[in-house]
């Protein structure tokens, strides 16, 4: 080596690691780090949630016994509120007595948010009986749900007509408010009888009974013939028929007397000269001749014949079975005293036309109509018809009226402001509107009133029609309500405004010469004050005046005081109208599906028409509900509102809370039921 240059060769081998394995080394990671993740991990979920969250309050009524969010994000219950993600959730809640509350809602994006829920009562349970009888048909709603004793568990809550029908008690009608949450409810309806016993007996005996035709038995006999109008009739070989009209009030006894039968007649024909004469036969009034008159044979019959103007004619008569007799009497005339006394004293008399010098004197005159005038200048004239009595002198004390106080005494009874319209006069006083608390059926708006009405007026007799009301207004067509035609000139016109209603009264006043009853005021139609003589609508006082004051008492239906009609009072929604309102009087008919030709019925004893029925009617008063305690005189209603009242029933109407004379409705626009009539004041 020493220095001299090597020459080895380098040759590589393989190098391998003394003492080391093959396999790679592994990492063990323990459980405090995963923890310490995991941890991070929620926190970071759980402030994403509260940063992210809303808070959300359910108000759901009633307060529910449970309640859960049933589907949706994450919540989370902090007290009343729930903290929640914005997002769609399913909500599910109990309450005892309700039906399950189980809805979608949706959370927005609001910090702080009220939900507002409500939850269903379930369905109540009536339970009806009826005293003294089961077996006795419900209805409720006017759909058939059995018979008694009977318990009924699918009532929804809520007002509800109840009806009970058997054939042999009157039907017995109320309402009942529905508590629902399937509580128990009674209600017990005290059936009246529809009946009474009606005893007949006849001499002879062994006579048929017919009763409205048909044959019932043989006299004497005790029958039950239901309530209501009746012909009853007694039939007897070689008897004369006898026959009667029977009134039946359930639960009323009758006794009828003893119908004699009289073997049959014969009869006697009577003619006078002139004709006219009052035939009177054996004490009773027979007609006037020429007359004929069947009379039972084997009596003399003393014949009275008597003729203002003449002297009576007395004559006896005898009958035989079969026989026909005629009687042709001639009259004498006989002669009266009238006595004049006037003032003025120089005043003049006329007697049938003719002028007979000063007015007091005593006059000899026939026994027949004569007509006497007294005149005198700046007096009214007096006119009078007299009949003077034979053997008897009248005396006539005439005071004669200025012309202003004639003008005072002439106020017309009736107005006929257009043809085919009149309004008669009504002389009003003292009366109380709406409705005891007690009243069955009262609704709230039939508040007591105590009223007095000072001024006298004039209420339409029948309700304006379209005929009336086309010669105001060519173009009006009250259309049609399912089948029924409205627009036929003798009904009452109906779909009208308020101000067609104010037109037509204003131009019925100005082709009366009257000044217009309504004035425009802040773009509104109003009653001119002071209220003047012009055509306007009747106030809600006036109305309830001439509906219900008619005969004194007030009733509570037109009929009387009870459900149902005993005879075709109106017309309401009867049997023909079952299938186009939803309630109708069960077994009623008025013949008329729609509206009746005006005055189709008898009218009030103000001689007034379809002031409940038909049609309801618009009145002037503005719609409210206030109660006062005061006396209210003249009352015209408040000065300005949103609806105007409605008052009477209609074609439409079935329920017997309806029917009543108190019933107040309101409106403010056209409708297929209600009409109007017109009044005005007196002065």
């Amino acid at each position: 080596m020493g220095g001299k240059e090597s020459n080895l060769e380098l040759e590589a081998t393989e190098f391998r690691r003394s003492g080391t394995s093959k396999k790679r080394r592994r990492i063990i990671v323990g459980p405090a780090p995963i923890a310490i993740v995991i941890a991070f991990v929620l926190l970071g979920l759980a402030a994403t949630f509260l940063f992210g969250a809303r808070a959300v309050k359910f108000n759901i009524t009633p307060t529910p016994d449970t309640l859960e969010i049933a589907s949706g994000l994450i919540t989370y219950r902090l007290g009343e509120r729930f903290l929640m993600l914005p997002g769609d959730y399913r909500i599910r809640a109990r309450a005892a007595g309700y039906h399950e509350l189980n809805t979608n809602i949706e959370v927005g994006d609001a910090a702080d948010q009220d939900i507002h829920l409500s939850m269903v009562r379930l369905p109540g349970v009536l339970i009806a009986n009826t005293d003294p009888v089961t077996r006795t048909e419900v209805l409720i709603d006017q759909n058939s749900r059995g018979f008694t004793p009977l318990a009924v568990d699918d009532i929804e809550p809520g007002l509800h007509d109840v009806l009970f029908v058997n054939e042999r008690y009157l039907p017995y009608q109320t309402e009942i408010d529905i508590e629902g949450r399937q509580v128990k409810q009674m209600l017990t309806a005290q059936l009246s009888p529809a009946w009474a016993n009606v005893e007949v007996s006849s001499r002879p005996a062994a006579a048929d009974i017919t009763i409205d035709g048909e044959s019932v038995g043989r006299s004497p006999m005790v029958i039950e013939v239901i309530r209501g109008k009746h012909t009853i009739g007694l039939r007897k070989k070689g008897y004369k028929h006898w026959q009667s009209e029977l009134t039946v009030a359930a639960g009323e006894a009758v006794s009828l007397d003893t119908v004699s039968l009289t073997e049959s007649d014969g009869k006697v024909s009577i003619g006078t000269t002139p004709d006219g004469a009052n035939v009177t036969i054996a004490g009773r009034y027979r007609g006037k001749t020429p007359l004929s008159v069947s009379l039972a044979p084997g009596n003399a019959y003393p014949v009275v014949l008597s003729k203002a103007g003449f002297e009576v004619l007395r004559r006896k008569i005898n009958l035989e079975p079969e026989q026909d007799l005629s009687l042709n009497l001639s009259m004498k005339p006989v002669m009266g005293v009238v006595r004049l006394q006037v003032q003025p004293e120089d005043s003049e008399l006329f007697l049938d036309g003719v002028a007979m010098g000063r007015a007091s004197q005593r006059l000899s005159l026939t026994a027949t109509r004569h007509r006497v005038e007294i005149r005198k200048p700046g007096f009214a004239t007096y006119t009078e018809t007299v009949t003077p009595q034979p053997g008897l002198t009248q005396q006539l004390l005439i005071n004669l009226q200025t012309e202003d106080e004639a003008r005072a005494a002439a106020i017309p009874v009736v107005l006929t402001p257009l043809q085919n319209v009149t309004a008669k006069l009504i002389i009003p006083d003292k009366l109380s509107m709406g409705a005891s608390r007690r009243e069955p059926g009262r609704r709230s708006n039939e508040i007591e009133k105590e009223v007095l009405l000072t001024r006298a007026f004039y209420l339409g007799t029948h309700e304006i029609t379209n005929k009336s009301f086309k010669e105001f207004d060519p173009a009006h067509e009250s259309g049609l309500l399912g089948r029924s035609l409205l627009g036929d000139d003798d009904r009452p016109v109906v779909n009208v405004d308020w101000d067609q209603i104010v037109g037509f009264c204003n131009w019925l006043s100005i082709r009366n010469g009257l000044p217009v009853a309504y004035v425009q005021q802040g773009g509104a139609w109003h009653l001119a004050r002071p209220v003047n003589t012009g055509y306007r609508l009747p106030t809600e006082a006036e109305w309830s005046w001439s509906a219900r004051y008619d005969r004194g008492t007030p009733t509570r239906f037109p009929w009387g005081d009870s459900m149902p009609p005993d005879a075709v009072e109106g017309n309401y929604a009867d049997e023909s109208a079952a299938n186009m309102v939803p309630y109708h009087v069960i077994g009623y008919n008025d013949t008329y599906r729609g509206p009746a030709p005006v005055g189709s019925f008898d009218p009030n004893a103000f001689g007034i028409y379809d002031l409940n029925g038909n049609v309801s009617e618009w009145v002037g008063d503005y719609y409210s509900v206030v109660a006062t305690r005061e006396l209210l005189k003249d009352p015209i209603g408040p000065d300005t509102g949103e609806y105007h009242v409605i008052r009477g029933a209609n074609y439409t109407n079935g329920r017997f809370s309806e029917l009543r004379w108190t019933f107040r409705d309101y409106g403010a626009g056209p409708r297929p039921d209600v009409g109007f009539r017109i009044a005005r004041y007196v002065e």
